[in-house]
């Protein structure tokens, strides 16, 4: 039973991912969505195309809220951001593992370099006056992190955050880049 404090776009979010801890991905349609969310298709298709749009839409407000967690905190170097990041990421294991049983972890990643070229856009991660420079270096490390993140999981969260943002930065420093986030631009 779905409490009535979430919006409807909440509520079909919610509606999924308990219908997907239920059944295989491929089997659940649009109107079993509406049925446990209790919302008519119009409800639903007024929010989202199909269901993947579903795991888009959860992706970005999550990242929306890391966004902002990292800007008040003011993160200014390469290992904070990566500890954030497993921190973040950790609390969300669940859905996560949700997503890995639907083999659509592909989102993930592609949802992760699309974060990473808007970080690009706002936070240097070279020295270098360099967008296109900062883009390719934030895209590889976003698929990167994507990555790692899905084998964490995969792995059963057995390494804590901390340990993972040490080897995570341990790679991203033998790539000889500037090791502080640089959010003038």
């Amino acid at each position: 039973m779905i409490s009535r404090k979430h919006s409807t776009k909440d509520y079909i979010t919610i509606s999924l991912y308990y219908l997907m801890s239920k059944f295989d991905y491929e089997s659940i349609s649009v109107t079993d969505i509406c049925s446990k969310a209790r919302v008519s298709r119009m409800s639903f298709y007024r929010y989202f195309n199909n269901k993947e749009d579903i795991f888009i839409n959860y992706c970005d407000e999550r990242f929306e809220d890391f966004f902002q967690i990292i800007n008040e905190k003011h993160i200014d170097d390469i290992y904070t951001f990566l500890l954030e990041v497993f921190n973040y990421m950790k609390k969300y294991a669940r859905q996560v593992t949700i997503l890995k049983r639907a083999r659509k972890e592909n989102l993930l990643v592609e949802k992760f370099t699309d974060y990473g070229a808007y970080l690009a856009n706002h936070i240097a991660l070279t020295t270098e006056n360099n967008l296109i420079n900062n883009r390719i270096v934030a895209a590889f490390l976003a698929g990167g992190i994507a990555n790692v993140l899905l084998l964490w999981f995969e792995l059963g969260l057995d390494l804590p955050p901390q340990e993972m943002a040490k080897m995570a930065y341990s790679i991203f420093s033998s790539l000889n880049v500037e090791h502080a986030l640089h959010k003038d631009k």
